[in-house]
């Protein structure tokens, strides 16, 4: 939001332009103040006051036209004319003394990582905020530039999830705000930090830490009137509630947030928001709320070209439908977030090509600079020429007329280069996204057909008995009927019928129940993973309980359990490891002792840094070396026909993996047996 008086300066910068800068009232630096208020809330007007002023009889200093050039290429980018942004921003290299000072040089890579943040090219962005960082680092005068740069490359580790390496560069940008003078830009910046570092400590999981930094950036902000970046601090708030799951006190903070962001014309900022408020909205069971939101982002991302929430739109309207069992619109919708997902990747490699070719232009136009140069200096030798040496000048003009020619000649290949070089990078592209759709949809069908050739193996027999009951009923009802119709029904044989009757019913409905247990046991793969209550447990005390509890069961061939190890402490889904450890001692059981004398089962517990790692084995046959990488598959079995599905071992690896976010390797053993090992983070 502009100042009243920022607002003042912006009529008197029309009125004074007006006139053809008649008037010496408004100083250079106070028209450059105005633009670069008028850049975020209206960029459209930044860049016809920019025009102005570049028509204008003002003289700029060099850093007055470096920070006018920036202010074009920031307003362009806001305007998402990314290509455009780039090359104005290439322009600072010919102003004079940009070489030489560190100043110019740290403008240009900073305007290069916001450039690169607004294209949601996040690494890039990084990358020359770090170069712009190098250049002034150290040294004491650009301690305010150090600072801003240092906030930088934190808020671009934060947005690419490396929040414990945000945190040093912030707090060193904090306390250098803290020490300056309180000017209006200190008072945005040192806010601006405690937001940052707020949501650093807010991605570590440090909840109070978080919760005291982001109020003191709000609280300076409300008393500073700094009311579109307070949207800002309300965003962040409302995450901490939302990981907190205070979602109603989350719910108030983003409304707020995109209050203030729909106000300023914030598009970006806007959807942002509204895809946290959806979250929140699923979160407290407000799904009707949160599809409302989500139609909106979708709507507006599309007419804006924001495939970044685009996508993220998609992928919880996808949740929303497979929740709602509507299967149907999820894999629509499916489709579309890995369309959006797709373009976002493309838009950030278009956006690397055309770095590239605007370097590409700036090494031609140099290369044509040179070469007027290289004229200049031959006319000057020719002018300045002894008519006593005429013919020494005449040889080496000459020897300068060969070598422009082959310098020519290298220039024309490098170009003729750098396009074939240009087409070959846009034809790989469109080979790579066109291969891309066909593995993913290879993919999809390869894995559709496999678990649906593989169910319909399971049903078919039963459904196969099921059917041939069924014809033998209707079969004893048409001969009924036509006895019937002859008159000769005798007793004996109704009795007859009403047996076959039940014959055939009997065996329909055995098959049925058995294509319902069937059933009952493939939604077994997906059912293992609702949520569980989530408790502090010992593990080690835990699965010596459990191996008891399966051991009493058994009836012959029982094995031997050792458990070892340390007593772990975890917080985590203790159900879930029952089932687990329970399918693993029955697969054994009933599989892998069958020739063993003495069977047995060793357990290992052990804690590595901030995991368990436990080992699972057994002495028994073991299986081939040639099949570990298919046990987890479903319905992949050795024993098929014997009363097993295969589906045990997904259930185990969907519980490990999915459910306790841990990982789980079947590994085979040199001697006899197998082993499974598991690793499970210490708080889930």
């Amino acid at each position: 939001m502009l100042t009243t008086k920022q607002t003042l300066l912006i009529f008197s910068f029309y009125v004074f332009t007006s006139f053809t800068w008649a008037s010496h009232e408004i100083t250079p630096s106070e028209v450059l103040t105005t633009i670069e208020a008028l850049v975020v809330s209206e960029p459209e007007k930044a860049l016809v006051a920019i025009e102005q002023l570049k028509k204008s009889t003002l003289q700029l200093t060099s850093m007055q036209k470096i920070m006018l050039i920036k202010q074009e290429a920031i307003a362009n980018a806001y305007l998402n004319r990314h290509v455009v942004a780039l090359e104005i921003i290439e322009q600072v290299k010919k102003v004079v003394g940009f070489e030489s000072d560190k100043s110019f040089l740290w403008h240009y890579y900073s305007a290069k990582g916001f450039i690169s943040w607004y294209m949601d090219n996040i690494e890039d962005s990084l990358s020359f905020n770090l170069k712009a960082y190098d250049v002034v680092k150290s040294i004491e005068k650009f301690r305010s530039y150090q600072a801003m740069s240092e906030g930088d490359i934190g808020y671009a580790f934060i947005k690419l999830g490396f929040f414990e390496q945000a945190i040093p560069y912030l707090e060193s940008a904090l306390q250098a705000d803290l020490v300056s003078t309180l000017t209006t830009d200190h008072v945005i910046d040192l806010a601006s930090n405690y937001n940052n570092l707020g949501e650093a400590y807010l991605g570590v999981k440090k909840y109070e830490k978080s919760f005291e930094l982001l109020n003191k950036s709000l609280a300076i902000r409300l008393e500073h009137q700094l009311t579109f970046h307070s949207s800002f601090s309300y965003q962040n708030l409302g995450r901490l509630s939302y990981a907190q799951k205070e979602y109603e006190q989350a719910e108030i903070s983003f409304n707020k947030a995109i209050e203030i962001r729909e106000q300023a014309g914030f598009l970006k900022g806007v959807l942002v928001s509204k895809l946290d408020l959806a979250k929140a909205y699923i979160a407290n069971n407000k799904t009707a709320l949160a599809e409302k939101e989500i139609k909106t982002v979708i709507e507006q991302a599309k007419s804006q070209n924001r495939n970044s929430s685009l996508s993220e739109a998609y992928r919880l309207q996808k949740n929303i439908y497979a929740t709602n069992k509507e299967y149907q619109k999820a894999y629509q919708t499916s489709l579309l977030y890995e369309k959006a997902l797709a373009q976002v990747v493309s838009s950030k490699t278009s956006a690397k090509l055309a770095n590239y070719l605007n370097t590409s232009k700036t090494i031609a136009k140099d290369l044509n600079i040179l070469e007027l140069e290289n004229n200049v200096k031959i006319k000057d030798l020719q002018v300045s020429s002894d008519r006593q040496k005429a013919k020494i000048i005449i040889i080496f003009g000459f020897c300068i007329v060969i070598m422009l020619v082959v310098f020519l000649w290298t220039v024309q290949k490098s170009k003729k280069a750098i396009a074939k070089s240009n087409a070959n990078l846009s034809l790989t592209l469109t080979e790579l996204k066109e291969t891309q759709e066909k593995l993913i949809k290879s993919g999809k069908m390869s894995v559709l057909t496999t678990l649906v050739s593989r169910m319909a193996h399971q049903v078919n027999t039963p459904l196969g008995i099921a059917v041939t009951g069924v014809s033998l009923i209707h079969e004893k009802v048409d001969c009924f009927e036509q006895l019937i119709a002859g008159g000769g029904v005798k007793k004996s044989t109704i009795d007859s019928l009403l047996a076959d009757l039940n014959k055939g019913c009997e065996l329909s409905s055995n098959s049925m129940n058995k294509v319902a247990g069937l059933i009952s046991q493939f939604k077994l793969i997906s059912d293992n993973l609702e949520a569980e209550s989530q408790q502090e447990f010992e593990i080690f005390s835990h699965i010596s309980k459990q191996a008891d509890l399966i051991l009493m069961a058994v009836k012959n061939n029982k094995p031997v359990i050792n458990i070892s190890g340390s007593n772990v402490l975890i917080l985590g889904f203790p159900e879930a490891l029952n089932k687990v450890f329970n399918q693993l001692i029955t697969n054994s059981i009933d599989h892998a002792f069958e020739d063993t004398f003495t069977p047995e089962i060793d357990i290992n517990i052990s804690k590595i840094n901030d995991t368990v790692e436990i080992i699972y084995q057994d002495n028994g046959k073991g299986i081939d070396a040639t099949i570990v990488n298919d046990v987890f598959e479903p319905f992949y079995t050795t024993n098929m026909g014997n009363e097993s599905l295969g589906i045990g071992l997904s259930i185990v690896y969907n519980l490990v993996v999915q459910l306790m976010q841990g990982n789980i390797q079947c590994k085979t053993k040199q001697s006899k047996g197998i082993m499974f090992c598991i690793t499970l983070p210490l708080i889930i």
